[in-house]
């Protein structure tokens, strides 16, 4: 009995966590760039060598890792020539100042500097450094592959990295990432293609993810029913059962 209070707290806790990502993914169903997540859960079995006669007695139920969806999201055209989404493979690289993030959200201005930044005033990089903007000349103009042209000058070429795939990569603000290991170097993507005047929104299915929210709730509570039907058990079993008459 104490064994399934345990499991039916586990599968809570689990189912808990399941319930912070998909809350997560719907406070960001707006966020450009966003790439909704999800929780693998995982029963372990664990077998003692004097006690194999009783493998339920070391099961447990645990969350096991948190997994991104990387598909694109929906390109959405605001005609901002500021504005640049990437079709294929790779992210934007952004110079913060807790170091190099890479992000799919191209929503890009130009501060008091000049230099390309995005919304919260990082800096956008080039291939060769950052990317200054000359308000004097005509308004810029970004090729497929990322170029940016101010008339016939070049301003310098958005650096798209990409990473091996399975993606490795570690979740940094709202929809920046950065590498999980220090061995997952940055390469070149396997095709893109930069479209100006247009942004990716968040790739967060809302019906999805609120049948998943309702179909988690409804396990939660039926592991609630399981912990309380234990305990009333064991309440029994400890002040009735064992009651001397």
């Amino acid at each position: 009995m104490v064994q399934g209070l345990y499991l039916a707290s586990q599968g809570m806790t689990a189912l808990q966590q399941k319930q912070d990502q998909i809350a997560n993914n719907l406070a960001n169903i707006n966020t450009t760039g966003f790439k909704q997540s999800g929780l693998f859960t995982k029963a372990y079995q664990k077998y003692l060598a004097d006690d194999q006669l009783r493998p339920f007695a070391n099961r447990e139920v645990k969350a096991d890792e948190v997994y991104v969806d990387y598909s694109e999201g929906k390109l959405i055209k605001t005609g901002d020539p500021f504005d640049c989404a990437i079709k294929g493979s790779g992210f934007f690289t952004i110079m913060t100042p807790a170091g190099i993030t890479y992000t799919r959200n191209g929503n890009f201005s130009v501060n008091r500097d000049g230099l390309l930044v995005t919304g919260d005033g990082s800096k956008v990089m080039g291939k060769n450094g950052y990317i200054r903007i000359d308000k004097e000349l005509p308004a810029m103009r970004v090729t497929g592959q990322g170029e940016i042209l101010q008339g016939n000058e070049s301003k310098g070429t958005l650096r798209i990295a990409d990473f091996k795939k399975p993606y490795r990569l570690i979740r940094q603000g709202k929809s920046g990432f950065v590498p999980q290991m220090p061995d997952n170097p940055v390469i070149e993507s396997p095709g893109f293609l930069v479209q100006q005047g247009v942004l990716e929104g968040s790739n967060v299915n809302a019906i999805q993810n609120m049948a998943r929210m309702i179909a988690s709730f409804r396990n939660f509570e039926a592991d609630q029913r399981a912990a309380h039907a234990q305990d009333e058990t064991l309440g029994k079993a400890v002040n009735e059962v064992g009651r001397v008459q």
